[in-house]
């Protein structure tokens, strides 16, 4: 009876074994669902018509409906997409290379170096954060007016960059917190300066963080409204998110090139993610496991 048992027992642990296995997967699914359906439905509303969408009943699936892609053709033909996209990548290149070079600097001094203050300052960084955007847009716009750079592209990098250098340099020096500093008394022994020993040694191990800032501050550069619509007045030096506003009128709003819009200006930042993809993930599990 026993070896019976035992025989009718055994096919069942895996069985188990793999349903609940089964469940992280699950919920990684729908989570993936939920956070994707935000772009499917903006793709769906770009090419269906607009009276499928405004309906009590919208369309959930282009099958059965009329598609059409004449949103697209209206953003590139009657808009300033063009210089939309190229405002935009200008802002967020400057941005992500200036706040990342800044945050470097500010994370390897908190990390490395006995500084009176330090944790005040690191403090002051989180404390930048908690004030509202809308508090620290009008300082913005009364210093760059003053100085003659308002209404230009160099003045939204500047007010992006210090705005998101507070988190970034954090990020990056809770990653150069766990190299060991061994490594650059090493290089300094070996004749390195300083400098050198960052340049050479710290920043090539360094490269999740340093993904990191770089996707942190560009997608802020990208996706930031505020700041450029102070800071920008013409036409044609809007950004991606100006652009995007403008479709919305006081009696009407064109949801079919708004959404057209917003598909288009998705694909940049999903590029930028997959390309630092592989640094993010080493650097979310790097220090995981030491030996």
């Amino acid at each position: 009876m026993t070896s019976a048992q035992n025989s009718t027992a055994r096919p069942l642990a895996p069985r188990r074994r793999r349903r609940w296995l089964n469940v992280p997967f699950i919920v990684v699914v729908v989570m993936a669902v939920l956070t994707m359906f935000p772009v499917y439905w903006m793709l769906l509303t770009s090419i269906l018509p607009g009276s499928a969408m405004v309906s009590r009943h919208p369309a959930l699936s282009p099958i059965g409906q009329s598609v059409s892609f004449e949103s697209y053709a209206t953003v590139f033909t009657q808009t300033g997409i063009a210089s939309w996209f190229a405002q935009s990548a200008v802002v967020t290149i400057g941005t992500a290379v200036l706040s990342t070079v800044i945050s470097v600097f500010a994370a390897y001094a908190m990390s490395r170096f006995v500084i009176p203050g330090r944790k005040f300052v690191a403090l002051t960084f989180l404390m930048g954060r908690v004030l509202p955007g809308t508090v620290l847009a009008l300082p913005f716009f009364v210093l760059f007016q003053t100085i003659g750079l308002l209404d230009t592209p160099a003045s939204v990098i500047l007010a992006e960059s210090a705005m998101i250098v507070p988190v970034t340099a954090l990020v990056l020096k809770g990653y150069l917190d766990g190299i060991p500093r061994d490594i650059d008394e090493a290089a300094l022994v070996d004749g390195c300066t300083r400098w050198s020993a960052l340049w050479r040694v710290i920043l090539p191990i360094s490269a999740p963080g340093l993904a990191a800032c770089l996707g942190l501050s560009a997608t802020s550069a990208w996706t930031g409204l505020l700041i450029p619509r102070t800071l920008l007045f013409s036409n044609d030096k809007w950004t991606i998110p100006q652009g995007i506003v403008s479709f919305i009128g006081e009696g009407r709003i064109e949801w079919a090139e708004l959404m057209a819009v917003g598909v288009l200006s998705v694909i940049p930042v999903a590029i930028i993610y997959w390309f630092l993809q592989p640094h993010l993930v080493s650097g979310m599990t790097a220090g995981g496991v030491k030996g």
